[in-house]
């Protein structure tokens, strides 16, 4: 304990007959067992040592008889044990108190990752890599359109059997800001399926270029 309850009234009540040597012996002797948070041995030398009263042994022993209890190899003071168990019973109480927030905070933790996974992008640039880490949420994955050029979607629509001049096809979207009405375009090649439905039907305007194959 680096602390503990000090009782002027009490303390000057009990010890107004000690002379300034008992007084110091007294203190020195209560600091010792608060701080090491234990009775005093039976050790008179090794007591005297510690509480830096070496040429004092015979005071030590008549403050230990008066104030303390001998139990066994150990004098005792009541109400230091009492003040220590009490710390210690605090002291417990606050640790498990912690130990419960951070076990909570752990569990939103792993919540939280459990909910997202991190995707890596790499970008390398003459000689120097740089690493940058991006949180996704893996339940709605984010979808960059990206604009096709002329001949992506030339073979594309070959590869589904449409004729289809592509570069007619990027002019024109290209005009409206890549929006089919007021919606931005989110993938192309859906587009052009649609074009390829419609062909016969209601297509964009100017689209002599369609042709079925």
């Amino acid at each position: 304990m680096n602390f503990y309850p000090f009782h002027v009234g009490d303390y000057k009540s009990h010890t107004d007959h000690l002379t300034p040597r008992e007084d110091i012996c007294y203190r020195r002797l209560l600091d010792h067992y608060y701080l090491h948070e234990s009775p005093i041995a039976n050790d008179m030398p090794a007591v005297a040592r510690h509480i830096k009263m070496r040429d004092s042994e015979e005071v030590i022993k008549a403050i230990l008889t008066e104030f303390f209890d001998l139990r066994g190899e150990y004098w005792h003071s009541t109400r230091a044990d009492k003040e220590i168990e009490a710390y210690v019973a605090k002291s417990e109480k606050a640790k498990k108190s912690i130990a419960c927030r951070w076990a909570n905070t752990n569990v939103i933790r792993t919540n939280n990752e459990r909910n997202t996974s991190l995707v890596y992008e790499r970008n390398t640039t003459n000689t120097n890599t740089n690493t940058i880490i991006k949180a996704v949420n893996p339940k709605a994955p984010r979808k960059v359109f990206k604009i096709p050029d002329a001949t992506e979607v030339s073979e594309y629509c070959s590869s589904i059997g449409f004729s289809l001049d592509g570069e007619h096809f990027v002019d024109y979207y290209t005009t409206r800001g890549w929006k089919i009405g007021t919606a931005a375009m989110k993938d192309w090649k859906a587009a052009v399926r649609t074009w390829k439905r419609n062909s016969k039907d209601t297509i964009p305007t100017n689209t002599s270029f369609v042709k079925e194959v």
